[in-house]
């Protein structure tokens, strides 16, 4: 019989004491083979008694894991004995840097500054291959939306190799001191937790017994001492590369194809890096991606959509630029011809500052980036930021103080008090930014209550600031419980409460201009299945100022468009799946159906959307990826249709080697939106005068990669990418090369 018992706690079990423990010096240099079998691994220390953190926490681990640990005078080592009842299952692929989702894997937290508020994290598969990157706790990171999140775009050099074995796997780690930054003191703490992940179980275990009713996952790690005398010095990193690229583009007039001059560009990366700061600087660079973005639904959608930062001299020290609201997105800098960027922590300071000179319409434009944080207490954080944006004449100028304060363990609160002063075509004007947060993470229940304040005239050319002219509301809680060991259901979550979006001027005095109360309910199955849920209600209100320009067309001549006043009803179900990580493959559905603000037209409309993906990976070198969403809008008054989308993207790599990579990404989109026309008549709408006709897009676009990167920063990239467009839907026959382009990439780094 199936096991559905819950276990529902209302007081949380506090975790046990931080384990700190002393690790050996060795006067040792080993060979990273995956064989701990050399005598150093003999005198290393021992860690071992992990814990479930995954799905259910205070759990004794359900896999055995130890963990060796010594260092020497140049690096730290890690040995890993990962024991598997089913060796057979275990997942492991020769994958490519930070593409470890799929795979059995086991991750290094190293909080070098032990201040719990920031960690370099290193993670190696069975087979040794890598991911690394930067977790950030307790604020927004600058490349990423959400808090305490995982930031895998920085690399660090580090050896690793692993092996399947009878009883599981091995893997052996050597991180470089060079690697990493770390206090001045003479004698060394550092925060450390390890984490397997087992995809076979979908659980994860952790060294030191981590509690879900906690603030801060680094806050739980333990430490590790004993560390002195560590042979860093200066880092000097210099990586001279060369970009050529050719582009081509068929002519709208003559139809012919034309293809333009060979463009080749020499350029400079620089490193400065000592234990606690590092200084970057570079010349010319090249910042293009070898990765498109993947598409998003666009149509009906009001504001700009984020994308990540990814480029490589932006990254370092991100992490040390992130402040609430996103003040800082870095893919402002579009177009840079010159940089440089200190960043580094003295004491309880931390440091980042960036100036760029960015290529821009109507002139060279400068960009300063400053932010300060101090560490406060045991966990929390007090910073303040300055961005300035200058061009010409012009200038946009942002100041901002915040602070996150945590207490009780499972409590925090942030606030931020700021404002912007911008000067351009417009004239000149001021409007402030603030923010006050509430949050609680406990166990069985927890809560996050939420108001954000956006003035009128508030703009920030250095952030991502979407929207402007409200005050943003939330006022979530989380219910959870836990099933028993063998249950059906290992954990069932819901989040329930409403959000409410006011006009920032009559905050306080009127009602919302759009809002929704929403329920998600989220279950983790045994065995690592995950199904959900969510339902919601919005509603909306149209701005008369956005549609001054409409008139709607009559016999007589074009009349006033008068947009509805609010749409009240708009109910929304989602239902989603995914599978298991299986040994070849996983696989993701999402269906959501509910009514929608039609915002071009100020009408009501009913949208059905359809996601879905599946991950093949038929040999550990070869994976295949392919993902499709598909979204429909029709009008509630006749049930005729406003806008579709549908983007399928196919992926495939293959990867015979670690330092060796071929991909081939193909994403399709047809998107098309039909003529618009006002509600009650279905008269056409005229925009300043003309009428608003239907739009179609149907388009292929193709990108080829070879990459060989035998260490970070030395690379050889050769890529092709072609645009092409059809003249109807799904016309694969009829398509026509409107665009590509020829790139290759050489940079080798020299590093001491």
């Amino acid at each position: 019989m199936l096991a559905l018992a819950f276990v529902i706690q209302t007081v949380s079990t506090p975790p046990p004491p931080r384990p700190v423990v002393t690790i050996p010096r060795l006067e040792a240099s080993v060979t990273v083979d995956g064989r701990l079998d050399e005598p150093a691994w003999q005198q290393a220390e021992r860690l071992a008694g992990f814990h479930q953190y995954r799905p259910v926490d205070g759990r004794p681990a359900e896999e055995r894991t130890e963990v060796l640990i010594w260092y020497s005078p140049t690096a730290i080592h890690f040995g890993v004995l990962a024991y598997d009842r089913r060796p057979d299952a275990i997942r492991a692929t020769v994958a490519d840097r930070d593409n470890l989702g799929a795979d059995d894997r086991v991750t290094i937290y190293l909080d070098t500054f032990d201040d719990r508020r920031r960690a370099f994290f290193f993670g190696v598969n069975p087979l040794g291959s890598q991911e690394d990157g930067v977790r950030s706790e307790g604020q927004l990171s600058a490349g990423e939306l959400f808090a305490g999140s995982l930031d895998r775009n920085p690399d660090y050099y580090f050896e690793s190799k692993g092996r399947i074995t009878d009883a599981g796997y091995e893997v052996e780690i050597r991180i470089p001191f060079k690697s990493l930054r770390f206090s001045s003191a003479s004698r060394q703490r550092w925060g450390l937790n390890i984490v397997r992940s087992v995809q076979r179980t979908g659980y994860e275990d952790t060294w030191t017994d981590v509690r879900r009713a906690n603030a801060s996952f680094l806050g739980q790690a333990g430490a590790i001492e004993g560390l002195y005398d560590l042979q860093r010095g200066l880092v000097t990193e210099v990586q001279p590369f060369v970009t050529t690229s050719v582009n081509g583009r068929r002519d709208e007039g003559t139809g012919r194809f034309e293809r333009g001059d060979l463009d080749g560009s020499p350029g400079v990366n620089v490193r400065l890096s000592l234990a606690t700061a590092s200084l970057d600087a570079t010349l010319n660079p090249d910042f293009s991606q070898v990765e498109s973005d993947a598409g998003l639904v666009t149509l009906n959608e009001r504001f700009a959509l984020f994308f990540p930062e990814k480029r490589p001299f932006f990254l370092e020290g991100i992490e040390l630029f992130s402040t609430p609201n996103q003040l800082v997105y870095t893919r402002q800098v579009a177009d840079p011809i010159a940089g440089a960027k200190v960043t580094g922590k003295f004491g309880k300071i931390g440091v980042a500052h960036l100036t760029a000179v960015d290529e821009a319409p109507g002139g060279d434009a400068l960009f300063n980036i400053t932010r300060l944080r101090r560490d406060l207490g045991d966990n929390s954080i007090a910073g303040v930021t300055f961005t300035d944006r200058s061009q010409g004449g012009e200038y946009n100028r942002v100041l901002s103080g915040d602070a996150h304060i945590v207490f009780g363990g499972l409590y925090f609160v942030e606030g931020q008090l700021g404002a912007s002063w911008t000067r351009d075509g417009a004239g000149t004007r001021s409007d402030p930014v603030w923010k006050a947060e509430f949050d609680r993470t406990g166990r069985s229940w927890g809560f996050n209550y939420r108001l954000v304040g956006l003035g009128p005239d508030f703009v920030t050319r250095a952030g991502f600031v979407p929207r402007t002219n409200v005050v943003n509301g939330s006022a979530f809680n989380r219910l959870s419980f836990y099933g028993g060991r063998g249950a059906l259901v290992e954990n069932f979550t819901t989040f329930f409460g409403p959000t409410r979006v006011w006009a920032y001027g009559d905050f306080g005095s009127s009602s919302a201009i759009e809002g929704a109360e929403r329920a998600s309910f989220n279950a983790t199955l045994r065995g690592g299945w995950q199904v959900s849920s969510d339902v919601e209600r919005r509603f909306v209100s149209f701005d008369p100022a956005a549609y001054a320009d409409y008139t709607v067309a009559a016999p007589g001549g074009p009349t006033p468009f008068i947009p509805a006043d609010e749409l009240s009803d708009q109910f929304g179900i989602e239902l989603s799946a995914a599978t298991p990580t299986f040994q070849q493959g996983d696989a993701s559905v999402s269906l959501a159906y509910g009514t929608v603000a039609i915002f071009d037209e100020a009408a009501k409309g009913t949208e059905t959307r359809v996601r879905g993906s599946v991950d093949l990976r038929p040999t550990g070198t070869l994976r295949v990826g392919v993902r499709a969403t598909m979204s429909r809008i029709t009008r509630a008054r006749d049930g005729s249709e406003f806008a579709r989308t549908v983007i399928p993207r196919l992926q495939a790599e293959y990867q015979p080697t670690r330092a060796l990579f071929f991909r081939v990404i193909a994403e399709y989109r047809s998107q098309r939106r039909a003529a618009l026309r006002e509600t009650g008549t279905g008269a056409p709408i005229l925009v300043a005068g003309a009428p608003a006709g239907a739009t179609e897009t149907n388009g292929l676009r193709m990108d080829w990669l070879a990459s060989f990167e035998p260490s970070p920063g030395t690379v050889v990239f050769l890529g092709y990418g072609s645009s092409l467009a059809a003249d109807r839907t799904f016309g694969i026959s009829s398509l026509q090369r409107t665009s590509d382009g020829f790139f290759m990439k050489l940079a080798y780094q020299f590093r001491r």
